[in-house]
């Protein structure tokens, strides 16, 4: 990789108590390697990683962290590990060049653990946004760096950060091996305008809508206890990255008989968790206002809303509305339809549609639906509470598979 030789990258060195510092270095001992994928190094440097963040305090007001100790746990990945089957050998590409979205703060870090779960060295696009989830994240991986049993790792991945969108994105996608492109179709339209090799890959995780689906009939026979369970996972699903993931849900679809006072006192229960669990700043606040007034004055799609002061908005479409992939709400902004069946949902899912949360529908009738209807879109479909649970599997790809290489022996 003699490319490598003028290309200067950041990475992450150290970290000040006051002032989270990066310092701009060339490493000359970067070096591109690639190994199987699940490699036990890599194995126990995700377990390492686990059990380091474990020791944090803090991490307990971030849920997207508690979630991520738990996915980075030997156990865990040795589950990955046996989902993975190949008769072939496999090994990593090469060099993969992570570009990771602003708005999610522990996006990056899961597309890294990709890179390495699948054998490669890895240049990661980190946000540029102060997250606090990052600086943990990142303190971490620089202490384990410094552990003279990870200096292969340390040696052969970089976490960078930068502004600009030209000049750096183009010298490191002249080089790789892979490109993994996190964002909206925009950003993923102007990445691919910087050239990569001929026998690089590229894997896209592009612009997405999701939705939830309740069954009434099955919400009425909870206790209120149960009720509240699932209200917390909605909330989960939705509140914790301020509706900013692909994966949260936007619009919900109730399935049978319309009952407007048990959907009144959902969404009445659901503002009571809000009021204790979310807090919303100016930013947020002015965010959200203006997203009100893009779905009903401008595109005049909703004729009617619920006002849960300013933690929980509730709208409802016109009869006419079927296209929703652009009706996206923000920091607790929902539309609602009524539904008969599960079958109703084709007319509303296009390429778009990446997640379905849901609650009260059998496996069975969610297998028929998606078998005989045609669909161009959906591509999870996974209880109300693990809408943000992040797996190898993702946008329909198997991300372990994508970004390494089969090898074949006859």
């Amino acid at each position: 990789m003699g490319e490598l030789k003028n290309l200067k990258l950041e990475v992450v060195v150290m970290f000040d108590k006051k002032k989270f510092l990066y310092e701009i270095t060339h490493n000359k001992k970067f070096t591109v390697n690639v190994s199987e994928p699940f490699d036990s190094k890599v194995v126990n440097f995700l377990d390492d990683f686990s059990n380091e963040l474990k020791k944090k305090k803090k991490i307990y007001n971030f849920p997207d962290l508690v979630y991520l100790i738990f996915w980075t746990n030997y156990n865990k990945i040795q589950e990955l590990k046996n989902k993975f089957t190949n008769k072939n050998i496999s090994l990593g590409r090469g060099l993969i060049f992570h570009i990771c979205p602003s708005n999610v703060p522990t996006n990056f870090i899961y597309s890294f653990f990709f890179g390495l779960l699948s054998g490669n060295s890895n240049i990661v696009k980190i946000p540029s946004k102060d997250f606090p989830e990052k600086k943990i994240i990142l303190f971490i991986i620089n202490k384990l760096f410094q552990k003279k049993k990870y200096l292969s790792i340390k040696n052969s991945n970089f976490f960078t950060e930068y502004d600009e969108k030209t000049k750096r994105t183009k010298e490191i996608s002249s080089i790789c091996d892979g490109r993994v492109i996190w964002g909206g179709d925009k950003t993923i339209n102007e990445v691919r305008k910087f050239w990569i090799p001929e026998r690089s890959i590229e894997i896209t995780f592009s612009d997405r809508y999701s939705l939830s689906i309740l069954d009434l009939n099955k919400l009425l026979r909870r206790s209120n206890r149960e009720i509240k369970f699932i209200l917390r996972n909605f909330f989960y699903d939705s509140y914790m990255m301020n509706q900013s993931a692909c994966n949260s849900p936007h619009f919900i679809f109730w399935v049978g008989k319309k009952n407007n006072n048990f959907q009144q006192k959902f969404w009445n229960e659901l503002n009571e968790i809000v009021k204790k669990r979310f807090i919303l700043d100016k930013k947020g606040a002015f965010d959200k206002y203006s997203n009100l007034i893009e779905n009903i004055i401008i595109q005049k799609n909703f004729k009617n809303i619920k006002r849960f002061k300013n933690n929980l908005y509730v709208l409802d479409p016109n009869k006419n509305t079927k296209n929703i992939e652009n009706i996206r709400g923000i920091n607790g902004i929902f539309f609602q339809k009524n539904i008969n069946s599960i079958n109703d949902l084709k007319k509303f899912i296009t390429k778009k549609c990446q997640t379905i949360t849901y609650f009260g529908i059998t496996k069975k009738k969610i297998r028929s639906f998606l078998l005989k209807n045609n669909l161009s879109g959906i591509d999870r479909v996974v209880p109300i509470g693990k809408g943000l649970n992040i797996s190898t599997i993702w946008d329909g790809y198997d991300v372990i598979q994508s970004l390494s290489r089969i090898i074949t022996i006859e």
